[in-house]
């Protein structure tokens, strides 16, 4: 290969790792220190999501992968700072809300249900200043047709749907 081809692919290999915002496969919605949130089920949660509340579906998806990131984020925060989120407590805060109970009865809400209940039950344990700051130490990816993922404002953004999702949406 001669040089001006090798500098061609090599341009075209950053433009696409660029273009994709090397968020890791296509089937991934998000990826928090290289533990993959599938695509598949980000979109059954969505489709929970819109069935139980009536939500817009595009906004269902970027619910579903920001409650599921936070959810597994949770998960590597207990885990790395040894707190214990009981299962009782997690199924005691969905059950709080009529909503988020009638997800979580379903198969594809399931994911989603224990993602909410670990969420909250760290948030509580911890705190949010000792929960955010745990946060923004996490390698945390978002496939760009979701959004993109904010570290200083733990939150991913995306202008067509016009809106954040933030830490406090979580207390809603």
């Amino acid at each position: 290969m001669n040089k001006a081809a090798r500098t061609l692919a090599a341009g075209v290999a950053v433009a696409a790792l660029t273009l994709t915002g090397c968020a890791g496969a296509p089937s991934d919605a998000a990826t928090v220190n290289g533990v993959r949130i599938a695509d598949s089920t980000v979109r059954e949660v969505a489709q929970t999501l819109t069935a139980a509340s009536g939500t817009e579906s595009s906004v269902a998806l970027r619910q579903a992968t920001y409650d599921l990131l936070l959810g597994e984020a949770s998960r590597q925060i207990a885990a790395s700072t040894g707190t214990v989120v009981p299962e009782a407590d997690k199924k005691a805060i969905v059950a709080q809300n009529q909503l988020a109970s009638a997800v979580a009865a379903t198969p594809q809400g399931a994911p989603w249900a224990d993602a909410v209940g670990t969420t909250y039950v760290l948030l509580e344990e911890l705190g949010e200043d000792s929960y955010l700051t745990e946060l923004n130490k996490l390698d945390v990816t978002v496939n760009p047709r979701y959004g993109q993922w904010d570290a200083s404002r733990v939150t991913f953004t995306d202008a067509s749907l016009a809106r954040d999702a933030s830490a406090a949406s979580l207390r809603r």
